[in-house]
């Protein structure tokens, strides 16, 4: 799968620790908590908006994760983030994968860790950051003002990204379907954005 094409290993938090402020603060949080420490074991990958710099002031901070056994990531969370305020865990299926969700806080984030049997590279939430990521790099800062613009008025990140490049359909599945896109289709796909929002 051809997700290259950055300057950051989006695999490793370390990036966050040169980027802007939130990324800066979330980092500190981070190891604070040791948060990423506590799931050594499960390959936790942190994704979503704020390592894209599109996040709000309420953006969760969603943790990728891989388990063997959902019972051992569970034992885990329980031990290490039960006594974090809204300690929430729940295990589901999605797309007949078994998951589970936890949901805590800290006095600066809302965390979300989300873990299934798939690699954290290659599950959705990756590969979607990884695309977006390569929009924001080949398009102007516009783009960016643009998707935060859509986001402020309510919209989820990927329908503000499928929107602005003319996506019909599941944006989900629109954004996951230029996984492997090459650089020339995505730029004419932001030479087609929408001028008004």
């Amino acid at each position: 799968m051809n997700l290259t094409n950055s300057d950051k290993d989006l695999e490793s938090h370390l990036y966050l620790k040169e980027g802007n402020e939130t990324q800066k603060k979330l980092f500190d949080d981070l190891e604070t908590w040791k948060i990423l420490k506590s799931l050594h074991g499960f390959k936790p990958t942190v994704v979503g908006t704020i390592p894209l710099g599109v996040d709000l002031p309420n953006s969760d901070v969603d943790i990728l994760t891989k388990f063997n056994l959902p019972s051992h990531l569970v034992k885990i969370c329980y031990a290490k983030f039960r006594n974090f305020e809204k300690f929430h865990l729940e295990e589901k299926n999605i797309h007949g994968e078994p998951t589970i969700l936890v949901k805590f806080k800290t006095r600066l984030f809302h965390y979300e860790i989300f873990g299934q049997k798939i690699e954290p590279n290659l599950q959705e939430g990756f590969i979607h950051m990884k695309v977006e990521e390569r929009i924001l790099n080949l398009a102007t800062k516009s783009f960016r003002d643009k998707v935060l613009e859509l986001k402020r008025g309510g919209m989820k990140t990927e329908p503000a990204f499928s929107q602005l490049l003319g996506l019909h359909g599941d944006p989900y599945k629109r954004i996951s379907e230029l996984a492997n896109a090459t650089d020339a289709h995505l730029k004419q796909l932001i030479s087609n954005e929408k001028k008004e929002i």
